[in-house]
């Protein structure tokens, strides 16, 4: 049977029964073969569904564009090879006088490349487009122990979502 007549006769019952009871229950042992206990009664994974994102290995995509108005990375020092250099000397020819003396070197021009090892330090500064598009793996699965909320339609229990006591066990920012 596939998930869309599994789901719509959960959903057929509802309208039918109008019958939704909700209740915390435990996570006796986790998925795949999820089992919950309520009342010290053990709920078999067969009367079960369960919310996709508390299951392991939850897949998402995501997308995010935006725009960076300001980006600054600091490097530490640039280090690399120069190469492909040439020199164009353009000295005086004037006859040289006589014992130690030193002559004006009118200009020297020089252009090449460089060639980086990729370490370096100075500034780098930036804006332009961002964009991500990536898979996103989740590991919010349940645990044994887990407290969850959970409707009851007619014989089925439907896991909706992971819950915590407050303030016990409460994380700061959740």
């Amino acid at each position: 049977m596939s998930w869309q007549t599994i789901l719509s006769e959960i959903l057929d019952e509802i309208k039918r029964s109008k019958n939704i009871t909700q209740v915390i229950a435990k996570v006796e042992s986790p998925p795949p073969n999820l089992t919950l206990k309520y009342a010290e009664q053990l709920i078999p994974s067969e009367q079960i569904y369960c919310s996709n994102y508390l299951l392991p290995h939850y897949h998402r995509e995501y997308k995010i564009d935006g725009i960076i108005d300001n980006i600054e990375l600091a490097t530490r020092e640039i280090s690399g090879t120069l190469k492909n250099i040439s020199l164009n000397n353009s000295t005086s020819t004037n006859p040289a006088g006589e014992g130690p003396h030193t002559h004006a070197v009118p200009s020297i021009t020089a252009s090449g490349s460089f060639e980086s090892t990729g370490e370096g330090s100075g500034a780098i500064k930036g804006n332009g487009t961002y964009q991500s598009h990536k898979d996103l793996w989740l590991e919010d699965t349940l645990k044994q122990g887990d407290e969850v909320l959970v409707n009851i339609v007619g014989v089925h229990w439907v896991v909706v979502s992971k819950i915590t006591k407050m303030p016990n066990g409460a994380i700061e920012g959740v």
